[in-house]
């Protein structure tokens, strides 16, 4: 899959939408035909039991069913992939289900180390064992919740993309950065810091998405 500028995501158990970022006008549709579009969703912390992220998948898996444009990761050209973050100990289950239609699954985050005494954090060869495609790296809510520095999210990118995932970088703005019109260096800033060290090739595998802080 060719570099993606965007991750368009529904809105999945209050998944926010992600959108391009375009500092040189509009784009032409050659470029626009030369990725695949993604369509995802963040479940976050939802649902609050299993039966319910099952009930989730199966009834998405269902609506997704009658849609013809959809396929998976690097499957047919011109069509639409999906993607589906359920919380960790839902990954399993769900990729069972969604699986079916060729929808892809992954994680909303993973720690940098591959192991060792870190209690609560999960590896990138955790969540590849059990399916996972992508890998959410620098999320707002990590951002801002849980301190995620650059140089932490830098670490995440690459070790996702090392264990053959595809990490989706997110980046974006706050209000108050918005409000001094600061959103392209904020973004480029942001973009350089995480990709610092990132390979020509590996940016094939990289999905870059703009979520502006202030819109969740």
């Amino acid at each position: 899959m060719k570099l993606s500028l965007a991750l368009i995501a529904t809105g999945l158990s209050g998944a926010s939408a992600f959108s391009t970022v375009n500092n040189n006008g509009p784009r032409s549709l050659t470029q626009l035909n030369e990725r695949q579009p993604i369509m995802a969703g963040n479940w976050k912390m939802n649902p609050t039991t299993e039966a319910d992220a099952l009930n989730l998948a199966n009834g998405f898996t269902a609506l997704l069913g009658e849609m013809e444009d959809t396929c998976a990761m690097d499957d047919v050209e011109g069509c639409t992939e999906v993607v589906l973050f359920p919380p960790f100990p839902f990954i399993s289950k769900v990729k069972d289900i969604v699986g079916k239609k060729d929808i892809s699954v992954g994680a909303q985050q993973v720690y940098y180390e591959d192991k060792g005494a870190f209690t609560g954090s999960v590896a990138a060869s955790m969540v590849k064992s059990v399916g996972c495609e992508y890998v959410l790296c620098g999320h707002s809510e990590r951002r801002t919740l849980f301190s995620d520095s650059d140089v932490n999210i830098n670490n995440k990118v690459k070790k996702v993309l090392e264990f053959g995932m595809k990490p989706i970088l997110c980046i974006g703005e706050t209000q108050e950065e918005y409000d001094l019109g600061i959103t392209k260096e904020v973004c480029a800033m942001q973009v350089s810091k995480d990709l610092s060290g990132v390979s020509k090739k590996d940016m094939e595998n990289v999905v870059i998405a703009y979520e502006p802080v202030w819109a969740i």
